[in-house]
């Protein structure tokens, strides 16, 4: 079983400044693909998979050295996020829907978010402080246990100017409850319930107020 946990972050105004770079980087790179993949296809019908987009990162990165300073399965997360976009528009387009096609991100947009993935340790729930890559030990409100193994950590910044971090975690042992014995019954199963005592009620008045041979004929 799967489970989130979210939390409130406090970073610092240097871990502030990584975040806003890493939102930033993680902009540039849906976008950077997304008019690659557009253009690829404008030109000769040619689809560039999530994997081949993934590839290429490789030398962009080489050429803009301001990619290398964010978490790099941030990057990473973007092109899936991409790739996610373009899934859910074939989809539309198989079942005959009104499409809409994948669009661009803009730096004006008020809520961001990154995700980066679980890996050699590197995102851990402290007392008070998660350890996340690339900022190290972040101030955290931390209000519940974390149960079950780390998959990855979303970080978010919305329009209010507070910070969040979601856990999902696997292998999640669910609570069994025991059984009680008691019946549950839902509000409609409950009018039938009333609606056929009060039909037996009058049913009965009717029957104590019908002469013997009506009230046997009524009966059968």
């Amino acid at each position: 079983m799967e489970k989130a946990y979210k939390f409130r972050i406090y970073p610092t105004s240097e871990q502030e400044t990584l975040l806003q770079k890493t939102f930033g980087c993680a902009r540039y790179v849906y976008n950077y693909y997304l008019n690659k993949r557009m253009t690829a296809y404008q030109t000769d019908k040619t689809t560039l998979d999530c994997y081949a987009c993934s590839a290429d990162l490789t030398r962009l990165k080489k050429e803009k050295d301001w990619l290398r300073e964010p978490d790099k399965f941030a990057l990473q997360s973007a092109l899936r996020n991409l790739d996610d976009a373009y899934q859910r528009f074939f989809d539309h387009v198989q079942k005959g829907e009104a499409p809409g096609y994948p669009e661009f991100k803009s730096k004006h947009d008020r809520d961001r978010s990154y995700t980066t993935r679980f890996t050699n340790g590197n995102i851990k729930v402290l007392d008070k402080h998660i350890r996340l890559p690339k900022l190290g030990l972040v101030k955290c409100r931390i209000s519940r246990q974390v149960e079950g193994r780390i998959l990855s950590a979303t970080v978010s910044h919305k329009s209010s100017g507070k910070y969040f971090v979601s856990i999902t975690c696997t292998d999640v042992v669910q609570e069994s409850l025991e059984p009680t014995g008691a019946i549950v019954s839902y509000p409609e199963n409950q009018r039938v319930a009333r609606t056929a005592v009060r039909r037996e009620s009058r049913l009965r008045v009717c029957t104590r107020r019908l002469p013997i041979s009506a009230e046997t004929q009524f009966i059968s």
